[in-house]
């Protein structure tokens, strides 16, 4: 008679080793692969941001030494991966802008003061996608509101009663004679109770809370206003803090086109 030979599978152990294994090998792919495409992308949005830079930086001398006021008017546009944020300030001494190239979770920018791509946003840029988490103000009420804006994707809306907002990223410092400059477009709302001197102003403070400087909202209004306000950095005042507080009883306070130039570091 003839024997079959005993054939014999894998067991449930086996396979649950050789599952691990897949699972394993798997992970250590899709973590190289993200790895290779945010590599991939810090790359495009350093290029992209030193370009940009580029087209701001050789309008100026065409242009009385003024810095573009927008990205258009520098021809920066966006393109189907990157978008741009840009900000500049021709009314402070040294002039300034800042460019900022996004490309999905990634971003670079340069500025007047730094040539060199950096990874991140520029120094109080609001990154409109990200909603109120990325404004420059730190507020526990912020609100981003899409019903006014003064450029497309929405304003900062802060309550009354909030006098320690501060913009993100401080305190600013640099060498002495460099200047700190802030500047946006503002609007009140309708129920607005603050008055032109009331502490709802830009208030530049020194680190141990001394008031150095400060720039009143004189001609707030329910339209658009650009406002502006700088601090020269002293040798006794090497950095400071900038609060934009909304201290009326009643009625919000909102903020679009924020723009911070800081001294070369």
């Amino acid at each position: 008679m003839k024997q079959w030979a005993t054939q014999k599978g894998f067991t449930i152990v086996e396979l649950l080793i050789v599952i691990v294994v897949i699972a394993i090998l798997a992970a250590i792919t899709i973590v190289a692969y993200n790895g290779i495409q945010n590599r991939a992308k810090a790359s495009a949005v350093q290029s992209a941001a030193s370009q940009a830079g580029k087209l701001a930086m050789t309008y100026a001398p065409v242009n009385n030494d003024q810095y573009p006021e927008s990205a258009a008017a520098a021809g920066i546009n966006n393109t189907d991966s990157i978008r741009y944020l840009y900000s500049s300030d021709n009314t402070a001494s040294p002039r300034g802008y800042c460019v900022t190239a996004i490309n999905g979770n990634v971003s670079a920018y340069t500025s007047s003061t730094n040539s060199a791509p950096k990874s991140g946003i520029c120094p109080g840029h609001w990154d409109k996608t990200l909603g109120a988490a990325g404004a420059p103000i730190n507020s526990p009420s912020l609100v981003h509101d899409n019903s006014l804006t003064k450029t497309a994707g929405g304003s900062m809306r802060i309550p009354a009663g909030e006098t320690n907002n501060t913009v993100k990223g401080g305190p600013f410092g640099g060498s002495e004679g460099q200047v700190v400059s802030v500047s946006f477009w503002a609007r009140v709302g309708s129920s607005w109770t603050g008055a032109t001197s009331s502490n709802s102003k830009i208030r530049f403070g020194s680190t141990s809370g001394t008031l150095v400087n400060a720039c009143a909202y004189n001609d707030v209004s329910t339209t658009w206003k650009f406002y502006s306000c700088s601090f020269t950095l002293t040798s006794a005042i090497p950095s400071v803090n900038i609060t934009l507080p909304n201290d009326a009883t009643a009625g919000y306070i909102y903020y679009d086109d924020f723009s911070l130039v800081l001294p070369q570091q």
